[in-house]
């Protein structure tokens, strides 16, 4: 029951029935879910104390939550704290179903497999609506019409609800793919990977689709990693060349290039971004204020969290992410020998983890449910690979995270300064 809760709940948050079908809506069928949610939760946690070995992250993204929550208090607006209760929920419930109910490898790998299924499910529905979209031109529910250079009607595909933007699901997709190969084995080619081969080819395909250069690069990232991990520095050297061809395919075959001219329009938006820093360093413009008051989003989630919760916010958020990086890289040490297909996952969703934060340095995935889902399924890995005892002694976090706070908003500042994209 408690698994195929949180497969339902997942699924319908990324398919979002209420936009397949609006008459759905007044009814709040999410907001059903998560109130359905909340009780299994508690009695899960009450009858699994091993979930308290995971405290640091959890107590860091609880703390997050309720900051985001109290960010509109000292602007006066009782509401947008309540609006913010309610945007943000459905996240937090994501991520605490992770870490209480996903910590084996077998629920890890029936999450993944639903999560392949939606993917698969919104590009088959992308696919079939390609056809109208180039004839006439016009947007669909899963395809969002591109003129191109020679004035043709190009196509960027894309999902429903929070996959609504191309450049989402194309980091979605990217976010999926070092799950694709996690296995029982420690080395090797299994039978999985007769399936995780093409899966991952049709996937490429669907970055390729969206028109997303922040999902590309993702791409270029991950297969940067992986050959640096397996051949070290011939790897590194091989990637290097290989990455930057393939950033040079995907230029020449769009008109979506991947350039400096680019980001000019999002180089404006960093700059106002950076000026609402200024103005409430500590609070921030409150939760979602950005879009009210420039009118887009940041394009970028750090800069997003530093606008809006100010650096209190920009640092809670940040620990999070260290604190879990630090933790996913001590779990093949700590049980590589005697779990490997756990040691197997905690790399995977550390790759996933880091290439959705590198892509969200161009794209505004601050408090997105696929980020926070990741955290929950990372925290039930470290849960099972012993919690904080295991994996997070010694650990300088705090340091770690004031260094890359202050370097991320210094190089956002420096890029500024020089228009640089």
């Amino acid at each position: 029951m408690e698994l195929a809760l949180v497969l339902t709940y997942i699924a319908l948050n990324l398919l979002s029935p209420a936009d397949m079908l609006p008459g759905l809506a007044v009814f709040r069928p999410m907001l059903m879910l998560a109130l359905v949610s909340l009780p299994v939760l508690v009695l899960t946690r009450l009858s699994s104390p091993e979930i308290g070995k995971l405290r640091t992250q959890f107590i860091l993204v609880i703390l997050f939550f309720g900051w985001a929550c109290c960010s509109w208090l000292p602007h006066g607006w009782l509401g947008g704290n309540v609006n913010t209760l309610l945007a943000l929920s459905p996240t937090v419930i994501a991520y605490l179903m992770g870490v209480m109910f996903l910590r084996s490898p077998f629920r890890l790998h029936v999450v993944r497999v639903t999560l392949v299924l939606v993917a698969i499910f919104v590009m088959a529905s992308a696919f079939s609506q390609i056809p109208y979209v180039r004839a006439t031109g016009d947007s669909t529910a899963y395809v969002m019409a591109a003129l191109e250079a020679d004035h043709s009607n190009g196509v960027r595909i894309r999902g429903l609800g929070m996959l609504n933007d191309p450049n989402q699901f194309g980091q979605y997709l990217v976010m999926i793919l070092p799950m694709l190969f996690a296995s029982r084995k420690e080395n090797g080619l299994g039978p999985r990977y007769l399936m995780a081969i093409p899966i991952a080819g049709l996937f490429l395909v669907g970055v390729y689709l969206t028109g997303s250069r922040g999902a590309e690069m993702g791409v270029a990232l991950l297969l940067g990693l992986f050959l640096t991990r397996r051949f070290k520095t011939t790897g590194a050297l091989v990637s290097a060349v290989f990455g930057s061809l393939l950033l040079l395919v995907f230029n020449a075959t769009r008109t979506r290039s991947i350039s400096m001219s680019g980001g000019m329009d999002r180089l404006a938006i960093w700059s106002d971004g950076m000026s609402y820093v200024k103005s409430s360093p500590l609070w921030g413009i409150g939760f979602n204020g950005f879009t009210d008051r420039q009118g887009m989003t940041a394009h970028n989630s750090y800069l997003l969290c530093a606008a809006e919760l100010g650096l209190v916010g920009l640092f809670l958020w940040m620990s999070i992410m260290v604190v879990t990086m630090i933790q996913l890289n001590r779990v093949p040490k700590v049980v590589g020998k005697s779990n490997p297909a756990l040691a197997q996952w905690a790399v995977a969703l550390r790759l996933s983890l880091g290439t959705y934060l590198f892509t969200s340095f161009f794209l505004s995935r601050t408090y997105e449910l696929p980020l926070f889902l990741l955290l929950g399924m990372s925290g039930a890995v470290i849960v099972a690979a012993g919690g904080d005892e295991a994996t997070l002694w010694g650990s300088k976090w705090p340091v770690w995270t004031l260094g890359l706070c202050a370097g991320i908003l210094a190089l956002i500042y420096v890029m500024l300064r020089l228009r640089v994209v």
